[in-house]
This record gives C-alpha cells, structure tokens and sequence, in this order.
C-alpha cells in the first residue's frame, strides 16, 4: 500500500511540474479537465460554480438557497 501512495504522489507531482505548478495551492480550476462523453472534455471552471472566501456567509449563490435555507448544523441528514 505505501508503494503505491508513493507512486500516486510521484505521479501527482509529475503532472503538476508539466503544468508548472509546484504545490496544489497553485492549481486552478480552469487548469483541471474532466472528461464528460467520449468526445467532450470540460475544465472544472466550466463545470462547477466556484465562490468567493466567505460567499456563502454573506451571499450563497441563488440556485443554492433551498438547500441552505434547509441545512442545520445540528444534523447531517437527506
């Protein structure tokens, strides 16, 4: 199990120098491409909404407020 962590990190770290990137702090999401079809790969900023630090304290996104109205904190539950 711990060859194949090493490998995983190695691996990570390969990538990420091909990008130019040195840690993943420095990743973004429109560096990172998930494939959705066998003919159509999206970067994570084109598939995911990303916020602002705090946004959701301030000002959740519109299509989240349902949901963030019905969270409670006391409980984690569908």
């Amino acid at each position: 199990m711990e060859r194949f962590q090493r490998a995983t990190v190695t691996g990570a770290r390969q990538i990420m120098a091909s990008m130019g990137v040195r840690f993943p702090a420095e990743l973004r999401p429109h560096m990172l491409r998930r494939r959705v079809d066998p003919h159509q790969v999206l970067s994570y900023a084109e598939l995911y909404d990303w916020l602002a630090p705090g946004q959701l304290l301030s000002e959740p996104p519109r299509d989240w407020a349902q949901d963030w109205a019905a969270a409670d904190p006391d409980r984690f539950t569908v």
